[in-house]
């Protein structure tokens, strides 16, 4: 994974308000499948959308990838809540046809609205836009603090 943009929702909202809430972590595969289905599906912009989301979420942070392997499943996103207090994320919900514009605008509003709670299972409180995109749930992907 080559993390393109790392703490910096986070780090912005820790600045405004202290501590650091947590929230959504967003994996987002940039890689050249991906890439291509939104061009062709005309939703390039969507990243762009998902990038404003998580900028305007306490808390929010967005990891972009070259590729999460994951090419058989089409454009590919995963989201977990990540802890303020450790930065360790949760269970992740893995989704697939992110590149299609419902699940895109679905996805972009999920993470406006906070994301998976806490503690509970990342799918909990999922739009229902989202439910078929639903992959699977899996571990947390490790994702290292700047600086570390």
């Amino acid at each position: 994974m080559n993390p393109r943009r790392g703490r910096k929702g986070a780090e912005e909202g820790a600045r405004a308000g202290g501590a650091d809430p947590g929230g959504p972590l967003v994996m987002v595969c940039l890689g050249r499948r991906c890439s291509a289905l939104r061009a062709l599906a005309g939703t390039q912009g969507r990243v762009a959308e998902l990038q404003r989301a998580v900028g305007s979420t306490r808390g929010a942070v967005l990891v972009t990838a070259d590729c999460l392997g994951s090419c058989a499943l089409a454009a590919v996103a995963g989201v977990a809540h990540r802890d303020g207090a450790t930065g360790q994320a949760g269970l992740t919900v893995w989704l697939t046809g992110v590149h299609e514009e419902g699940r895109a605008d679905a996805l972009a509003d999920w993470i406006r609205s906070g994301g998976p709670e806490p503690a509970a299972e990342p799918d909990v409180g999922l739009p229902v836009a989202l439910v078929e995109a639903v992959a699977g749930l899996g571990r947390p992907p490790r994702v290292a603090r700047r600086g570390a």
